[in-house]
């Protein structure tokens, strides 16, 4: 790429500039005379005047003027400093481009931790759920998850990392690649918040028709307990995910796995990027849930409640007087507190899993809430006691000042379905604590989605992304993963995303396969919501 100070430039771009210690003085002129500088009119950057000097040959930038005595350490476009400057440009430094990464794919979590030099970097700020305790965990509680972890060292500090796990053939319905496309398995069990509808019968039996052998083995990136498909990294450089995946796709080819997925990708530039790094090597992207986000930008929680409409402030109000006449008591446990609670959260969030036909069992939440006390997680609990026992828990862990609400749980025989309880304990009172400590943000997590959003919270997108190794069953695949993605954002009530009003807004949409612009394919069939 040839840049232009002057009126004319060198075929071929120029080469880093030092010192200049030859008559051939570079892009600029070197100091004519004062007397003669005062009668000529510089024209351009390269000072040439209605007196042209005799041509000689181009220095690479600008052609360069008759010599002059030697100047004294001039360099593109005057006095240059004492030290050479790396990939000069013609009229300043110029950024150098980074080297790709060094990555390293297919590792146990002891090998990535260790390549990271000890924790996973935190100035992406990633959640719980990328952390070392919690990844440990899920290998650990996990039946037939195998670490595929990847790190990205580009030298100097700059390191990101990626998690991922392998399964063979039936893991968890929330992480089988399977369920991305309208599939369920015959035993009825439904992904974590899941949208299904009668119409995905078809689906199903149209992901059937493709074999097992499609989509298996399997390596699902991110974090399938903690369904968030996020890197970490050291410096806020979105391109070093590209890197990642740049390594992981030919390695995963090259071991046989026969499908990538990444479930669950919330709203970031580090998501972005990995959705469209994923794209470049034929994957498909659709819409796959709603997260609920609230910003904390009010000075404390009364003022925080007086902004809300009356007529959502009389429903708080009367969710909190439900609470209050269920004859209950409700506290609040920390860190260490929580130890000898484990066993009874476990049983209550176990119970709310199954009622809700959630992939969780009791060996998962109980192996990763230990995981989180032992491993000094920042974690709360509020509880509900009725007479002498716990009857109702909400689970959330802070990272920095976020609050991410993770697990709730009830025994709803002890407390009826109108209790009031879930939103004291899952909303209200972790809203009047964050706001007394400085918190400026809650991730609520899909679901109760009409009591959030009564409350402030707004929904952030969550994207999918699928990839068969098998390049003749993508437009299929493709197919089945935008339709179901559609029927979930209908049976979910989801807003179709505002049109773009920028050029590079447009541009990210249209890449993405965004519904409100055209996307890359025609990707939605005809003919029902799952194809």
């Amino acid at each position: 790429m040839s840049t232009t100070c002057c009126s004319t430039t060198a075929e071929e771009p120029a080469p880093a500039l030092p010192v200049v210690e030859t008559t051939s003085s570079g892009c600029c002129s070197t100091p004519e005379p004062a007397g003669k500088a005062a009668e000529e009119e510089a024209s351009s950057c390269c000072g040439t005047g209605t007196e042209k000097p005799e041509p000689v040959e181009a220095s690479g930038c600008c052609d360069a003027p008759a010599a002059e005595p030697e100047p004294v350490a001039s360099g593109c476009c005057g006095p240059a400093e004492p030290e050479p400057v790396a990939a000069s440009g013609c009229c300043g430094p110029q950024e150098e481009q980074a080297e790709p990464a060094e990555v390293r794919t297919g590792l146990s979590l002891d090998d990535a931790i260790a390549a990271l030099g000890g924790g996973v970097p935190q100035a992406t700020d990633p959640t719980p759920y990328a952390q070392v305790d919690w990844l440990r965990a899920t290998e650990e509680s996990l039946q037939g998850a195998k670490a595929w972890h990847t790190v990205a060292d580009r030298g100097e500090g700059d390191i990101a990392f990626l998690p991922g796990y392998v399964f063979d053939v039936d893991p968890i319905v929330d992480a089988d690649p399977r369920t991305l496309l309208g599939w369920q398995p015959k035993d009825g069990t439904s992904a974590c918040c899941s949208a299904t509808t009668s119409c995905c019968e078809s689906a199903t039996d149209a992901v059937e028709a493709l074999g097992a052998d499609a989509f298996f083995p399997s390596l699902l990136l991110g974090s399938p307990l903690g369904y968030r498909s996020e890197a970490a990294a050291s410096v806020e450089d979105p391109l070093l995910v590209a890197d990642l995946v740049d390594r992981i796709v030919p390695a995963a080819v090259e071991a046989g796995i026969r499908s990538i997925t990444a479930p669950w990708l919330h709203d970031s530039a580090y998501s972005d990027v990995l959705a469209l790094a994923l794209q470049a090597y034929g994957g498909d992207i659709a819409f796959h849930g709603e997260n609920n986000l609230l910003d904390l930008q009010h000075d404390s929680y009364d003022a925080y409640l007086a902004s809300l409409p009356s007529r959502k402030r009389r429903r708080v109000k009367e969710d909190r007087e439900r609470a209050d006449d269920s004859g209950t008591r409700i506290e609040r446990k920390d860190r260490e507190e929580l130890r000898p609670l484990i066993g009874r959260i476990t049983e209550l969030v176990t119970r709310n899993r199954q009622k809700y036909e959630g992939g969780e069992d009791e060996a998962h939440i109980g192996a990763l809430l230990t995981a989180l006390v032992e491993g000094g997680a920042d974690i709360r609990a509020y509880l509900v006691h009725k007479d002498d026992a716990v009857v109702a828990a909400s689970v959330m862990v802070r990272r920095g000042k976020r609050l991410f609400v993770k697990w709730a749980g009830f025994d709803y025989e002890a407390l009826g379905e109108r209790s009031g309880v879930y939103f004291e304990i899952a909303l209200d009172r972790p809203l009047r604590d964050a706001f007394a400590e400085g918190i400026t943000a809650i991730e609520a997590g899909p679901g109760a989605d009409e009591a959030k959003r009564l409350r402030g919270f707004r929904p952030g997108q969550i994207r999918s992304v699928v990839l068969v190794t098998d390049s003749t069953l993508r437009p299929k695949v493709a197919e089945l993963h935008a339709a179901y993605g559609q029927a979930r954002r209908e049976t979910l009530g989801a807003a179709e995303e505002a049109a773009p009003t920028t050029a590079i807004g447009r541009l990210k949409a249209k890449l993405l396969g965004s519904t409100a612009y055209e996307p890359i394919k025609p990707l939605q069939p005809e003919g029902g919501c799952c194809g």
